[in-house]
């Protein structure tokens, strides 16, 4: 009882609640490294990727885990503006729909057609954690995005063990699991963009 309690009670004094809030002091490495987790479009995203590549063959699986946390920090590297902030999380939501619109329809695709939407929506995440960085300009920009592309690679990595392991050990079942899920990913991203003009 005295746990529901209190949980009630940080309930009622919690303040604005932002998916982009930095802490000074967390440090410059950890704020970019911590980025990726409480982010929802980038664990949309990442979740997204994970589960291609973890149903489809090895060479979309390296496509993922090297090319994404790459081509993200090579994104974030370019110069940026804070207002492109915007432009860059309606980014991230629509490659996180569209990379598990193709989880869910399941069908078999050329490997290179489908290293497109994987190194497109990778761009996604460069462009938020740029344009943070360009925002935010008390940040270290080596320190914040080398923390921020592990970030990415820790969290892509772990998903796509978990779904390629139970993939493994619940084939049939896991398989149905994984187009379900995608198709949750689709609708959670739509109801994020749709947020984002209520």
């Amino acid at each position: 009882m005295g746990r529901r309690l209190g949980a009630i009670g940080l309930l009622a004094i919690g303040t604005d609640a932002r998916a982009h809030a930095f802490s000074p002091d967390a440090g410059h490495f950890y704020n970019g490294l911590l980025h990726a987790f409480v982010d929802p479009g980038q664990i949309l995203l990442l979740l997204a990727l994970a589960l291609l590549a973890a149903q489809r063959d090895l060479t979309v699986a390296r496509a993922v885990a090297v090319g994404v946390p790459l081509l993200a920090l090579a994104a974030s590297l370019l110069p940026a503006r804070p207002e492109w902030l915007a432009f860059g999380e309606v980014w991230v939501l629509v490659a996180a729909a569209a990379v598990a619109a193709l989880v869910a329809w399941g069908r078999v695709l050329p490997t290179a057609l489908l290293q497109v939407p994987v190194y497109l929506a990778a761009l996604g995440p460069g462009l938020v954690n740029g344009a943070e960085l360009a925002r935010e300009s008390w940040l270290i920009p080596r320190l914040y995005l080398s923390g921020a592309a592990l970030g990415i690679f820790f969290l892509l990595m772990g998903l796509f063990v978990l779904a390629a392991s139970l993939k493994r050990y619940f084939e049939g079942v896991a398989a149905i699991g994984m187009r379900v899920l995608a198709s949750w990913v689709v609708a959670g991203s739509a109801m994020l963009l749709a947020l984002r003009w209520a």
